[in-house]
């Protein structure tokens, strides 16, 4: 099994204030967000790499650019729209910028550089959501997929920041694609992409957060 994961594309533009933005604000695609989403499609096209299904987490950025992806590649199935994909709701942080948090105490600070470091979840930051709920959907999202897909299927998986960085802790997929000390975060930038192969129990990471347009062949190997 093939399990292309993707995050959404960008939904700032250059003069923008660019702000903390969770599952409580649904922003659309800016235009370079939907260029993103068709850099993708147009990557997965040289690479050949046409996924059986598409499935998105339900608000407007992920949808909006999974559809676009979609038309791309002349995808004629429709989306599989799931809402556990839905981004981390950020509580007091959403609305402002980096900057502002950690300006705000040193408390903030600290929680502001070990998630972004490490993605050490900030217990004490006032996320609505909580890091068990997180886990929970994430596993019940993927126990729903890979109960109905079979050995060889091919997903295309579109989702947030947030949630793909614990897709890869929740499946335990092991980083095969990297030599040296262990990967320490899986930030996933906008429009980029990483893929996770193999069965329950014996998934493997073969890139994660990788621009399409880095993309070759050898890559999908």
């Amino acid at each position: 099994m093939d399990i292309l994961f993707a995050r959404h594309g960008n939904t700032f533009g250059p003069d923008d204030k660019v702000v903390w933005v969770g599952r409580e604000t649904d922003l659309p695609l800016v235009d370079k967000g939907w260029a993103q989403a068709r850099a993708l499609g147009d990557a997965l096209i040289r690479l050949g790499f046409q996924p059986d299904r598409i499935i998105a987490a339900s608000l407007q950025r992920t949808r909006g650019f999974a559809e676009t992806v979609a038309a791309t590649l002349g995808h004629a199935r429709p989306l599989d729209i799931d809402p556990r994909l839905n981004e981390i709701d950020y509580g007091r942080w959403a609305g402002r910028s980096s900057e502002e948090i950690a300006a705000a105490s040193p408390e903030e600070a600290a929680a502001l550089d070990a998630w972004s470091a490490r993605d050490a979840w900030p217990a004490s930051a006032g996320w609505v959501t909580t890091e068990a709920e997180l886990r929970d959907a994430i596993r019940a999202f993927a126990d729903h997929v890979i109960a109905q897909a079979n050995d060889t299927e091919r997903l295309l998986v579109v989702s947030s920041n947030g949630v793909l960085r614990f897709l890869p802790h929740v499946l335990g997929a092991s980083d095969s694609a990297r030599s040296g000390p262990a990967r320490s975060s899986y930030v996933m930038k906008t429009g980029h992409a990483g893929l996770i192969t193999g069965k329950p129990g014996t998934f493997q990471l073969k890139f994660w957060n990788v621009n399409p347009e880095r993309l070759d062949g050898t890559t999908l190997q």
